[in-house]
């Protein structure tokens, strides 16, 4: 598959040009992070919230086995 292919050979190109250009890389990516910003604490707040409800899940049971 032809796509596949060109993908394979750009992740590889990106790959080796972030190892030979550390300082670029860290501008790229930092731009990419405040860009993205929301979005990404966004997922972070509602992966907390779940393992929050999923933690109280798991204590209550627990709590009502020893009461």
């Amino acid at each position: 598959m032809q796509d596949e292919a060109t993908r394979r050979k750009w992740r590889e190109y990106k790959r080796k040009w972030r190892e030979a250009n550390p300082e670029r890389n860290r501008e790229l990516d930092s731009r990419a992070y405040h860009r993205n910003r929301e979005t990404i604490n966004g997922k972070r707040k509602e992966v907390r919230k779940l393992f929050a409800e999923w933690r109280q899940s798991l204590k209550t049971p627990e709590a009502a086995k020893h009461g």
